[in-house]
């Protein structure tokens, strides 16, 4: 529903309780989502997961797991490499070949405007985040009263939405709750979605239809085996146990350092010193108290000496003596106790488990500063990173033409020039004596 403020200035509200004030001297301004009290449809969606919670699990094993999270930011930097760059269709004079063209934002000021409104490129590095973790994001459209004109697109994080349950193919309606593990039916509000593979033409006659100015149509990867929420294929590093024995290398190791025993030397110290240092006769009057006193008082000092840097190089004279057989009887003797923490125990199946999660990525562990398992160099030459990345990169079409479908769809819908292209260009590194500056930017 909309309501009209003033002379080209509307309030626009939809479900979900999003307004958006639209006039050509102010931009879009989102408020806080209401909440639907009259709202009939609560409970009536997907469980994400079996406890409905697979997305905020997943999201607390990540923050644990530094290979992880180092992996998941290098997808999400490379997938959205320099930012959206507007390109156009230009045909050569005979028209047998097309080549692009970048062109100034400035020269399209529909397309400037609707990029400042909604802080685009922010907007679609945050769908990318969702994308690239989740396999889905849910950006909401937000259009004229009139629904000619798509004015702005917001995200809210994926982790918080639920599909409706499908009642003729697809979800008619995505669920936002901000805290789903207390869940409270008062604050679950409905937004209307669409099917991404229904047309912009098709979408549009149906928002007029029903006078619906908010919308959400969601970005996700291709089910495979499952029913209604996609999986990424790194997903399975977590699934299959390997996340948790990576998890458990660090948590043994707190636990062994906290309780091994810490002591570097074992002293034995002979009775027979004392009765040589204090006389056999005189020794023998010190009550048990006292002879213990002179036992810790003695170890004391020797801790004294042999500690801290000034104790390097310092010698300890111990007296021998000879017992009533002629045996020699050592007076002090110190024993050194192996350090035992520092064998590396279990680093070599946490440096599986880092290449197990790595790998369903697609990120090369020379990216992380990390060396190919079993190969010569641990931390990856220049050659490996560079080559690393240009492959990483070599494989983001894929994922680009589903994010990049959010432009496309404003694109379309606003009736802009239809030769223009967004694109997500990369900067790839080179070699000094191929670009003095050492990198290259690629366009896929």
């Amino acid at each position: 529903m909309s309501k009209k403020i003033s002379d080209g200035v509307y309030a626009v509200g939809g479900n979900r309780g999003a307004a958006i004030f639209f006039s050509k001297e102010k931009g879009p301004q989102f408020s806080a989502p209401k909440i639907n009290k009259d709202s009939t449809d609560s409970g009536e969606w997907c469980n994400w997961g079996e406890d409905n919670l697979w997305p905020q699990n997943l999201i607390r094993k990540l923050n644990k797991v530094g290979t992880a999270g180092g992996g998941l930011d290098v997808l999400t930097s490379a997938h959205f490499g320099v930012g959206v760059e507007i390109y156009q269709e230009i045909d050569d004079d005979n028209g047998s070949e097309t080549r692009l063209v970048k062109r100034a934002l400035s020269k399209f000021p529909d397309i400037q405007a609707f990029f400042r409104r909604c802080s685009f490129n922010i907007t679609l590095s945050e769908i990318i985040d969702d994308s690239e973790t989740f396999g889905i994001a849910f950006p909401e459209y937000l259009t004229t009263p009139n629904g000619d004109e798509i004015i702005s697109v917001q995200r809210l994080q994926a982790a918080n939405y639920r599909f409706g349950i499908p009642k003729n193919g697809f979800p008619e309606k995505v669920f936002y709750n901000s805290d789903w593990e207390a869940y409270n039916a008062e604050f679950t509000t409905p937004t209307v979605c669409f099917d991404p593979k229904l047309s912009v033409e098709e979408i549009k006659a149906v928002c007029k239809e029903k006078r619906i100015t908010n919308f959400i149509i969601p970005v996700m990867d291709a089910l495979t085996i499952e029913k209604i929420y996609p999986t990424k294929k790194w997903h399975s590093s977590f699934k299959n146990g390997w996340i948790d024995v990576v998890l458990s290398v660090p948590e043994f190791k707190k636990a062994m350092f906290e309780n091994q025993f810490n002591f570097k030397a074992l002293i034995h110290i002979a009775d027979d010193y004392f009765a040589h240092k204090h006389g056999n006769q005189d020794w023998a009057k010190f009550s048990a108290a006292e002879k213990e006193k002179m036992r810790e008082d003695l170890i004391t000092q020797i801790d004294d000496h042999m500690s801290g840097n000034a104790a390097a190089g310092r010698s300890l004279m111990s007296p021998f003596f000879r017992d009533s057989t002629g045996n020699l009887i050592k007076g002090v003797q110190i024993e050194a106790i192996p350090q035992n923490q520092s064998n590396g125990e279990f680093l070599l199946d946490a440096s599986a488990g880092n290449s197990e999660i790595l790998f369903p990525m697609g990120v090369d562990p020379s990216l992380l500063g990390g060396g190919i398992p079993g190969g010569k160099n641990l931390s990856g030459s220049g050659s490996d990173k560079r080559e690393a990345y240009t492959i990483l990169c070599a494989r983001l079409p894929k994922k680009q033409i589903r994010t990049l479908k959010v432009f496309d769809i404003v694109h379309e819908w606003n009736g802009w020039d239809p030769s223009l292209i967004a694109k997500l260009p990369n900067v790839n590194l080179t070699t000094l004596d191929k670009n003095p500056n050492g990198q290259q930017k690629i366009v896929n």
